[in-house]
């Protein structure tokens, strides 16, 4: 009777023994977790200390792994001499060629904006040539002249581009738009360079009516369409950048 009673007991009890190993092995886990987390916390600081330093900074990483910024706040960076110069010559530049062609601005056939590829002096070809004619008017060479001379004195690279309608030209001259487009370019190339701009800073090209900016369906779209376009680059914006 009494051996019957003691295996009960031990049958009762046997599950205590799986409950500890279970206990056992999940305390085991959670030691593996938190020693794992050190390590990669501890990891993480070198790595973000040593990007720290090679970006210049000191007294801390960059980003711990609390996920905040810490050490010294990036200072923001003065302008370049060299740059804020240049920029400084393009407004003056800019304004100063404004200057030079006011009465072509108030009569709306020139204007002067500046854009991401450089200063853009577009010129209605109405206001500087006869129809059919690449030779300028004198009135055209005198304004032109005075936008030669002031960019004798800078370093832009010039690219002149002529374009035209897409009304057709049979001429003992000209045989089409792109001969008489690319004569008036090379017109006022040389009249920028008789003015004082070196030749090699000089680029003529010409597009003929296949680069139009409004529809050739009327006389207004048409005459928008004839147009020279002088395109000013500084040459620091260039790949290779600038000697100055």
């Amino acid at each position: 009777m009494n051996r019957r009673e003691d295996d009960d007991s031990d049958d009762t009890n046997r599950w205590l023994v799986s409950y500890a190993d279970f206990i056992t092995l999940l305390f085991a886990l959670f030691v593996v977790l938190y020693a794992y987390s050190q390590a990669n916390e501890t990891k993480h600081q070198a790595l973000s200390e040593a990007i720290g330093e090679a970006f210049g900074r000191s007294g801390g990483g960059l980003l711990p792994a609390t996920g905040k910024i810490v050490g010294n706040e990036p200072r923001p960076t003065a302008l370049d001499p060299q740059a804020a110069s240049r920029i400084e010559l393009r407004r003056r530049t800019m304004d100063t060629v404004r200057g030079a062609l006011r009465d072509l601005i108030d009569q709306g056939s020139v204007t002067v904006t500046e854009t991401p590829n450089g200063l853009v002096i577009d010129f209605n070809a109405s206001a500087l040539f006869e129809t059919g004619i690449a030779e300028p008017s004198p009135a055209a060479r005198e304004s032109l002249t005075a936008v030669g001379r002031l960019l004798a004195g800078t370093d832009y690279v010039v690219n002149i581009e002529g374009h035209t309608d897409d009304t057709p030209i049979n001429t003992r001259t000209f045989a089409s738009n792109w001969e008489l487009s690319a004569a008036r370019a090379a017109g006022v190339a040389k009249l920028f360079e008789q003015a004082g701009v070196a030749g090699t800073r000089l680029v003529a090209m010409g597009f003929g009516e296949h680069r139009p900016v409004a529809e050739n369906a009327s006389p207004d779209g048409k005459a928008r369409n004839r147009r020279i376009v002088a395109i000013l680059k500084d040459p620091c914006d260039a790949p290779a950048g600038c000697a100055h």
